[in-house]
C-alpha cells in the first residue's frame, strides 16, 4: 500500500522581499499562493528597537486578511550590529560584545512572542581562533539560559503558554555550531523542551558529509526547515531547480515523517522576488508530495507540539 505524504505548509523569507515593508511582503506571498511567512528581524520588517505593541497589531491583522501565517522569526541578518557580517557573536571574546549580541537576540525573542510566532531562530555567530571550543560552547549555554528564561518571562507576562512559541538554533557554515549533530549536542546537554533545530537544506549541502542522512536522522528535533538551492557544495543561495541538490530525494525523506514549515530563503533575489517565489513553489510542489496533498491540518495555527526522543549523536 502506498505511503500518504505528510501534509507541508510552505513559507518564504522576508529576507527575499526587502524592498516591500512587512505588510506588502505578506500581501505578496499570499498572492503566489504561499502558506506562510518566515519573518525577518531586520530594518525593513520587524526592527528590534523600534517595534512595539502596535506594530505587531497592524501586522497580525494583515495576517488574518491574507490567511498566511508567520511561521518564524529569524534572527540573522548580518548587520544590525555590525559593518562586520553577524559580528558580534554569542561566541566573541569580548564580554560586552557578547552581551550586544545577547541583548539583540532578546529584542527578537520579545518580539517574536508579541506576534505569535511559534519559533524564533538564532545561531551561534563564528568563533575566533583564539577561543577555544569548549570556552565558546560554556558562553553559548549561559546565553542560552538567559534567551530561555527571556523566553518564559515574556509568555507569562503576557498570559501565553509555555511552548506557544520556542527557540531554535541554525547551523550556519563558517560558524561555532554548522552542523545538525553540532546543534543537537546543545538540545542533549540543554534538555530544555523550548528548544529546537532549524534545519538548513543548503548548510546541509555544503557542510555535512552526508546531507541526505542528517537531514533525515534530525528531522525529528525539526520545528523549521529553510530550503534553497546549492551548486557545487558553495553556500550561495539558487532558486530551487537551479542548482545540484537533489529535490525529489529531499521530497521523499520529508513525505515520510516531517510535518513542519519549509521556507524558501533567497536572500539575494529581491530584485526578482515575484520570479523566484512563483518559480520556487512550482518546483517544490512537483519535488515534495506533501505539497501536493490535500492539507488535513489548519494552516492558520502553529504546528502541533511534538515529544521528542533521544537524540542522535552522528
Amino acid at each position: 500500500m502506498p505511503v500518504t505524504p505528510h501534509p507541508i505548509r510552505l513559507a518564504y523569507n522576508a529576507n527575499g522581499l526587502r524592498s516591500l515593508d512587512v505588510g506588502d511582503a505578506v500581501r505578496t506571498l499570499a498572492d503566489l499562493g504561499y502558506d506562510g511567512i518566515e519573518l525577518s528581524l531586520n530594518h525593513q520588517h520587524v526592527d528590534p528597537w523600534a517595534f512595539g505593541p502596535a506594530d505587531a497589531d497592524r501586522l497580525r491583522a494583515t495576517l488574518e486578511r491574507t490567511g498566511l501565517t508567520a511561521c518564524s522569526l529569524a534572527t540573522g541578518d548580518p548587520h544590525l550590529l555590525s559593518d562586520s557580517p553577524f559580528e558580534p557573536a554569542l561566541v566573541d571574546p569580548d564580554p560586552a560584545e557578547r552581551a550586544r549580541r545577547l541583548d539583540l537576540l532578546q529584542r527578537g525573542v520579545r518580539a517574536g512572542a508579541l506576534i505569535g510566532v511559534p519559533l524564533v531562530v538564532f545561531s551561534s555567530g563564528r568563533r575566533r581562533p583564539e577561543v577555544a571550543p569548549a570556552q565558546a560552547d560554556a558562553w553559548f549555554d549561559e546565553a542560552l539560559a538567559v534567551l530561555l528564561d527571556t523566553l518564559h518571562d515574556t509568555l507569562d507576562a503576557a498570559g501565553l503558554p509555555r511552548g506557544s512559541t520556542v527557540l531554535g538554533i541554525e547551523p550556519e557554515p563558517g560558524f561555532h555550531y554548522q552542523t545538525n549533530a553540532e546543534v543537537a549536542a546543545v538540545m542533549e546537554r540543554t534538555g530544555s523542551p523550548d528548544l529546537w533545530l532549524s534545519q538548513d537544506l543548503g548548510h546541509c549541502v555544503v557542510v555535512e558529509d552526508d546531507a541526505l542522512g542528517s537531514l533525515e536522522r534530525h528531522l525529528p528535533f525539526t520545528r523549521h526547515l529553510q530550503v534553497e538551492d546549492i551548486a557545487d557544495r558553495v553556500h550561495a543561495h539558487l532558486v530551487p531547480g537551479d542548482g545540484h541538490v537533489d529535490f525529489d530525494a529531499v521530497g521523499a525523506v520529508l513525505a515520510a515523517g516531517y510535518e513542519g514549515w519549509v521556507s524558501v530563503e533567497l536572500y539575494d533575489h529581491d530584485p526578482v522576488h515575484r520570479e523566484a517565489a512563483r518559480r520556487s513553489r512550482e518546483f517544490l510542489r512537483e519535488a515534495f508530495p506533501g505539497l501536493r496533498t490535500p492539507a488535513t491540518i489548519d494552516l492558520t495555527t502553529p504546528a502541533p507540539r511534538r515529544e521528542r526522543v533521544a537524540v542522535p549523536r552522528s
